[in-house]
C-alpha cells in the first residue's frame, strides 16, 4: 500500500473504468490500510490474550475476530487487494480458535 500508493490508485482507477477521482481512489486505500492496520493490532492482542488466558471466552473472541477478518478480506476484493493466503491462514486460525475453545470448556 505505502510503497506503491500511484500504482495501486491506477490499478483501482482502471478498474472501476475512471468512474472515481483519483483523490478518491487514494483516499480509499489508506482508509482500507488504517483499517487493516487497526485490525491487525486488535487480532494479534486478543491472540495472545486468548493464549495467555487459556479460556473459552478468550478463544471465542479470537474466534469472532478471525471471522471479522474473513468477512473483510471478502469486501477487500472490491479495492482490488484480495490476497488468497492470508484469507486462508485467517480462516485456518478461527477453525482452530474454536477447536481450542471446545477444548478448554
Amino acid at each position: 500500500f505505502v510503497i506503491r500508493m500511484r500504482p495501486s490508485v491506477v490499478e483501482l482507477l482502471a478498474m472501476y473504468n475512471w468512474e472515481i477521482s483519483p483523490k478518491a481512489a487514494e483516499v480509499v486505500l489508506w482508509t482500507t490500510f488504517c483499517i487493516q492496520v487497526i485490525y491487525s493490532v486488535v487480532y494479534y492482542f486478543v491472540a495472545i490474550a486468548a493464549l495467555w488466558s487459556k479460556r473459552p471466552k478468550y478463544y471465542q473472541m479470537f474466534a469472532t475476530t478471525c471471522l471479522c477478518g474473513v468477512v473483510g478480506l471478502v469486501l477487500l476484493a472490491y479495492a482490488d487487494k484480495f490476497n488468497l493466503p492470508i484469507f486462508f491462514v485467517r480462516l485456518l486460525a478461527y477453525i482452530y480458535s474454536r477447536f481450542l475453545q471446545g477444548l478448554t470448556a
